[in-house]
């Protein structure tokens, strides 16, 4: 961590190059005095737990870094369970479990921290295990009034299990968490196919993958050209067939690759050896996430739509990007989490970046993003509240296109336990 109060060391740019008021590292009872607490509703706490989003840090707002104290992992092999500190990021957390043959549905990248998986938590694995929410056991932490809590799946009260609901999908609105419960499953080997593609051969692949069964995922990114991952876990007999029948289907897509692997934790996806887009430090960026159910005779186009936007889009940095669910993540009952969109097969997401001292370049980037998101409504109707984006005008819409019904709900609570509002604003 580097020791300038104005430099916060973090894999995002835009909150590394905040020039923040204070940098803290534990949470104590002077983080809720009258000291901390916001004179306006532009001021709050932010919290950095992995350091992925824009929002970690901001310019004269206060951060508080769970990476230093909060980083502790306690695995109980016996139980299927493992205790993380709320700064852990997900590559800590999948080393240990790969230690002890083990393994947690984490996404595509292993930076992110605990935000990740309280914010919702979508993964290759998702169709097989659910969402990272759905592996919650435990949660402790301090709600935006001071009080500290720890909770328990099975052991909730009836005054509790609206704020656990809250927490799963929304934690960043009510609490620091710094401590989660999560199942563990048995790690089994990976088969991952992937390879360039053009427009005709991503719509048939689409089509294809919206039959997959629970053990088969596709995730792709449309850069400056489309590269594709189906990813495949290899648990049993059943597995090892039903996949070999699918690479059958896949063998007449002649660019595609095959690669085996002996767990997940093995896996890099989008490479920066690719050159699917550039990676500058230079950069600021911004990501929308959105959620939307399947294509099947819209297939064609979507990807029309995705031409037009590519084509349109200002820099190389710029891409759109899709992961899919469904199988397990649509078992679980909408109410019981605040990720209520069970109903998606698709999760795309919007990256917009731009020189980081342009401002021109950002109003264009921005506007292309929103343009972007427009055009993709129609498929993708919701959105996946993965980044908060109150220091942007979507902010608004996009509180509600993610909790929407459940928006009463979440402001009651927000109320209750965070009423000065020290915490990200809904």
């Amino acid at each position: 961590m580097k020791k300038n109060n104005n430099l916060l060391e973090v894999p995002n740019i835009n909150s590394s190059d905040a020039q923040v008021k204070s940098l803290i590292y534990k949470i104590g009872d002077d983080l809720f005095n009258s000291h901390y607490k916001s004179s306006s509703k532009s001021e709050y706490l932010c919290v950095c737990s992995g350091g992925t989003t824009s929002s970690c840090a901001r310019n004269g707002l206060i951060t508080l870094d769970l990476r230093k104290e909060y980083n502790h992992i306690h695995l109980d092999e016996e139980r299927n369970l493992i205790k993380i500190g709320g700064g852990v990021i997900m590559k800590d957390l999948m080393n240990v479990l790969e230690n002890y043959n083990k393994t947690f549905p984490i996404g595509l990248s292993k930076l992110p921290g605990a935000g990740y998986i309280l914010t919702g938590g979508i993964s290759p694995m998702s169709r097989r295990y659910g969402l990272a929410i759905d592996n919650i056991e435990s949660i402790k932490g301090y709600l935006g009034n001071g009080t500290f809590i720890s909770l328990e799946k099975n052991n909730l009260n009836s005054t509790q299990k609206l704020l656990w609901e809250g927490l799963k999908g929304a934690a960043p609105f009510l609490a620091i968490i710094t401590e989660i419960g999560l199942k563990i499953f048995q790690s089994h080997p990976i088969q991952i196919i992937e390879g360039f593609v053009d427009d005709n051969e991503l719509s048939k692949i689409i089509n294809l993958a919206e039959g997959f069964p629970e053990n088969l995922s596709l995730q792709w990114i449309y850069a400056e050209d489309i590269y594709i991952y189906i990813f495949a876990e290899i648990k049993n007999d059943s597995d090892k067939k039903i996949t070999k029948n699918y690479l059958k289907k896949i063998e007449k897509f002649t660019s595609l690759k095959i690669k085996s692997y002996e767990n997940y934790n093995q896996i890099n996806f989008f490479p920066k050896e690719l050159e699917l887009f550039e990676l500058n430090k230079n950069n600021h960026s911004e990501v929308i996430s959105l959620l939307g159910g399947d294509l099947k005779n819209n297939i064609h186009s979507f990807v029309k739509c995705m031409k037009e936007i590519i084509h349109d889009k200002p820099n190389r940095s710029c891409y759109v990007a899709s992961q899919q669910l469904g199988g397990k993540t649509k078992e679980y009952d909408p109410k019981s989490s605040f990720f209520i969109h069970r109903k998606s097969t698709w999760k795309p997401w919007i990256y917009a970046a731009w020189k980081k001292d342009d401002i021109k370049e950002r109003e264009t980037v921005l506007n292309w993003m929103n343009e972007s998101w427009n055009k993709l409504k129609i498929f993708f109707p919701k959105i996946h509240l993965a980044q908060i984006h109150n220091h942007l005008n979507s902010h608004e819409e996009e509180v509600y296109l993610s909790f929407e019904e459940r928006l009463g709900e979440l402001k009651t609570l927000k109320n209750i336990y965070d009423p000065e509002s020290i915490l990200p604003p809904l």
